[in-house]
């Protein structure tokens, strides 16, 4: 929308279905706030990262909802040689068993002498376990709060060292303090990273839950580690085998689900050949606003096949969508799917 309007400001109010009390709900940050946290990063040795930049990770791109920025630190030579790779997530309980801790570091280690990148939360207990096993083979860490904030505290050391042989990503703002409400959010980027999901130890309510749940819609593997029935710590894994999650008893189990493997696709959506920077007319953007709303219903269907029903550019028609969401007529649901809101036809 930048590239097609010239800024974010201009985007948003050259949108003719974007009405004014929605508007109002946008926050745009001033520039001097940019070019202040642009100073912090820089004093601090981190970088912001866009969608359309190599240092994006590549799987990210394909969610639903892609996060068009993120804050990165770490070794940019080695995480770029872990794109090349198969990024598996392990995340689990912090109050985790000593066994659950033994395990989870074994994991990570064998995985990672089998070229597998491992991506966890740098929270207590199995996150911790799983960044220490592959700290060596390649590890990356999501934080919820500033990248310049290190929670737990007690992971002090474990930060630095992965921003020396790893990499460190956020979507939060520099400074930020970890908030419960970030975590949900900072789980869904983890799982978004990877093939899929490893959970070791999960209570009823636990944040891995979250994780796996968005590893669902984001259409990646889940993996859960059975453990004791009468273990609190152990409900959420049984659960999710009782679901149809992948039991996983050692390393070759998750290995045996990447064989043959390589790098998940990209749908076309991101292979248009057309310039970013090609003007769209409003007259063809008017158009193509109609032919969505009249080739949608109440019953979610994919981005892709809509593109393919209604025969127009992948851009044009993210364009569209984009403006039709902010206008609230359409709705994004899991699974890149899209479907009129009740109050489209008004």
């Amino acid at each position: 929308m930048i590239q097609l309007y010239g800024s974010g400001i201009e985007a948003l109010h050259a949108i003719p279905v974007l009405s004014k009390s929605a508007l109002k709900k946008i926050e745009l940050r001033s520039e001097d706030e940019v070019f202040e946290e642009l100073k912090k990063l820089k004093k601090f040795g981190a970088r912001m990262v866009f969608l359309e930049d190599e240092l994006y990770p590549p799987l990210l791109r394909n969610i639903p909802d892609p996060l068009p920025v993120l804050t990165f630190f770490g070794n940019k030579e080695r995480t770029m040689e872990f794109y090349k790779k198969n990024m598996i997530s392990i995340v689990g309980s912090r109050n985790s068993s000593i066994h659950a801790n033994k395990f989870c570091l074994s994991l990570a280690e064998k995985l990672g002498k089998n070229d597998v990148v491992i991506v966890s939360g740098l929270a207590r207990g199995i996150d911790t376990s799983a960044h220490q096993g592959s700290l060596e083979s390649g590890t990356i860490a999501i934080l919820a709060g500033g990248i310049d904030i290190v929670y737990p505290q007690e992971n002090s050391k474990l930060y630095k060292q992965i921003a020396e042989k790893g990499a460190i990503f956020t979507e939060t703002p520099y400074g930020t303090s970890p908030q419960a409400q970030l975590f949900p959010r900072r789980n869904r980027i983890i799982a978004g990273m990877s093939y899929g999901t490893v959970v070791v130890e999960a209570a009823a309510n636990s944040g891995s839950l979250i994780t796996a749940k968005f590893a669902l819609e984001y259409n990646r593997e889940v993996f859960a580690v059975p453990g004791f029935p009468m273990d609190p710590r152990s409900i959420g894994c049984n659960s999710l085998l009782k679901e149809g999650a992948t039991l996983i008893q050692n390393a070759q189990d998750v290995l045996d689900a990447l064989e043959g493997r390589k790098i998940i696709h990209q749908s076309h959506l991101f292979e248009e050949k057309e310039p970013y920077n090609a003007k769209i007319s409003e007259q063809d953007l008017e158009k193509t606003r109609n032919t969505i709303l009249e080739a949608l219903s109440l019953v979610p269907i994919t981005i892709d096949k809509l593109i393919s029903s209604i025969k127009v550019s992948p851009r044009e028609v993210l364009t569209a969508l984009l403006e039709l969401e902010l206008s609230g007529k359409i709705a994004r649901v899991h699974g890149q799917r899209v479907c009129l809101t009740p109050d489209s036809r008004n």
